[in-house]
């Protein structure tokens, strides 16, 4: 069996790998006629779903950027408007308090200054109604307390 095999030539092939290589040039071409065309197919509709999601992704986080930026600037105008009318009611509330506190004072003055009139009034009526018994009362009560000394 060494001398059969020592007689060939292993650089020569024999009908078996001619076989074996129709057998894999025909599922070679199989695999390249029916199976290759349609996986090429899903994986083109795959890349091109990829590159559609990319897109969108891109889409969205610029429009999320730019609603942030609007939103930011929103809220900011928002803050200084707040801020403008929060100042302007104070001046407007420190305005009505002083010119409450005028027309308070206003009537409070009048109502003194009437009252003293008032008052000055009664004391001039009270005097001339009372001075003409006042003067004898104040002798005769001063007699009382000297004791007739005078």
């Amino acid at each position: 069996m060494t001398e059969h095999r020592a007689g060939q030539n292993f650089l020569l092939p024999d009908g078996t790998f001619f076989v074996e290589l129709a057998i894999f040039l025909i599922v070679f071409g199989v695999i390249r006629i029916w199976v290759v065309p349609p996986v090429r197919e899903v994986l083109a509709q795959r890349a091109a779903r990829v590159a559609q999601t990319t897109a969108n992704q891109a889409r969205a986080q610029s429009i999320s950027a730019e609603a942030a930026h609007r939103y930011r600037s929103a809220v900011t105008a928002a803050g200084a408007e707040a801020a403008r009318m929060c100042a302007q009611a104070r001046k407007e509330g420190q305005a009505l308090v002083h010119a409450t506190r005028e027309e308070q004072q206003r009537r409070t003055d009048a109502m003194v200054a009437d009252a003293t009139a008032r008052l000055r009034t009664d004391a001039a009526e009270s005097a001339l109604r009372f001075g003409a018994h006042l003067d004898p009362l104040a002798g005769r009560l001063a007699d009382r307390v000297l004791g007739g000394r005078r």
